[in-house]
């Protein structure tokens, strides 16, 4: 197995769970065997070009999704979106408020960051 079969294979099983799908269901949907998708999804096997480009419809990512070194940042989300999957409302709301604290700390600290940058420039 190398590193970018493993890539590929994780961006897959991730995408795969966003949009609630079994392997089952995806290997029909690329004209596979479930099998395959579980391999692909281990990294165990290669996946082809023609196969990617099916992942990508099936997925709806685009084919970079597959590939590119800056999809991290969509990694995180996705990771993040499949964790909060099986989360009911109560909790999400809960999450809500938190990002909404962090937002409204971070917003405070960069004004903060800018009112010293102003008097610094007064003096």
């Amino acid at each position: 197995m190398n590193d970018k079969n493993k890539q590929i294979g994780k961006r897959v099983k991730i995408a795969r769970i966003l949009i609630d799908v079994t392997q089952e269901d995806l290997a029909k949907r690329i004209g596979v065997e479930p099998v395959t998708v579980s391999r692909m999804e281990s990294g165990s096997r290669k996946t082809t070009a023609v196969e990617i480009e099916k992942l990508s419809k099936a997925l709806n990512r685009p084919i970079s999704y597959f590939y590119e070194g800056k999809e991290e940042e969509y990694q995180k989300v996705d990771s993040l979106r499949a964790n909060f999957k099986d989360l009911d409302s109560k909790d999400l709301e809960a999450i809500e408020r938190v990002v909404s604290q962090i937002r409204e700390i971070k917003r405070e600290g960069d004004e903060a960051k800018e009112e010293s940058g102003e008097k610094r420039g007064r003096k």
